[in-house]
């Protein structure tokens, strides 16, 4: 009786999860199936919810099977048996990361969010997880290897808009326009750190419109030189003069965003492939904006009620 309250309990936990994946997977028309001729075993919807789950439980691929055939989620997914773990990594590998991408930009339009006060910054997911203590003693220098994942996160509801990644360890400034430009009409302030002091990204938020607030960074020591250019100088004397630094403060908000993302998902990734690393950190982000959802939609019923 205990156990079966308890697997109660927990399938509708995991149906909640369910129908958020799936809101989201259909916002972004995502391909049931890659091809006519392929098996009619498990849809597309299936390996990228098992994908995103595995990612929520923080577990490998073997003792995800295993969980999920204990668990008794092939009911809940109308399928006969769980694909074997191979099944799942050749998906991943299969898919195309910007699908993944879609998906997480999805997630603001179940809430119909608008005029959105956002802020921009990076942050780094390590792709093995050796001990320190083992590092230490064998030869005492310490693992930089990670994958660079840039976060757009919205400042109210502390969900993650926009996320691009890279295994190269480019400077995340590359990566501001896109991440704005793939939201911009939702969007109304931007916030970012010294990192982005840009004056190709300023530029783009001011002629589409959006507020943005980046410090400037000093320039005197510089060797360029950019400082004594004329049209330069102008659009660093404009820039100061806009940026507003008790808005700035609120920046602070995506560090929050960044710290729970690591702490209950993890801040390392088991992919091997470059490519992989890039699609499980994108999932990390897609799974984290799920469980967002859920308690922000529990928030707005009790409110309405």
């Amino acid at each position: 009786m205990v156990l079966g309250g308890l697997m109660s309990i927990y399938g509708i936990k995991v149906s909640k999860f369910y129908k958020l994946c799936f809101r989201v997977f259909s916002e972004v028309r995502f391909p049931l199936r890659f091809s006519n001729f392929s098996k009619r075993m498990y849809g597309n919807f299936v390996h990228v919810f098992l994908l995103v789950y595995k990612e929520r439980l923080n577990v490998s691929y073997r003792r995800f099977v295993r969980i999920v055939e204990e668990s008794g989620l092939c009911r809940m997914l109308c399928i006969k048996r769980v694909p074997h773990f191979t099944t799942l990594q050749k998906f991943l590998q299969r898919v195309n990361k910007a699908l993944f991408e879609k998906m997480v930009r999805a997630c603001h339009k179940l809430l119909d969010l608008k005029n959105l006060e956002a802020c921009v910054d990076g942050t780094g997911f390590s792709n093995t997880n050796p001990s320190y203590h083992y590092i230490k003693r064998v030869d005492g220098v310490q693992v930089k290897n990670y994958t660079k994942t840039t976060f757009l996160t919205d400042n109210n509801t502390k969900l993650v808009l926009n996320v691009k990644t890279h295994s190269d360890h480019a400077s995340e400034a590359l990566d501001f326009v896109p991440l704005i430009h793939e939201l911009k009409s939702a969007l109304s302030c931007v916030l970012a750190d010294k990192a982005h002091d840009s004056a190709t990204s300023r530029e783009y938020c001011w002629n589409n419109g959006i507020e943005v607030h980046i410090p400037l960074r000093d320039w005197k020591n510089n060797r360029r030189g950019y400082g004594h250019l004329p049209h330069f100088s102008k659009k660093r004397k404009k820039a100061e003069k806009l940026f507003d630094p008790v808005k700035y403060k609120r920046r602070a908000l995506i560090e929050s965003v960044n710290s729970a993302i690591k702490r209950t998902l993890g801040g390392w990734l088991l992919a091997r492939n470059p490519s992989n690393q890039q699609k499980q950190a994108t999932l990390k982000a897609l799974t984290y904006n799920l469980e967002i959802l859920d308690k922000t939609i529990k928030i707005q019923l009790y409110i309405n009620n």
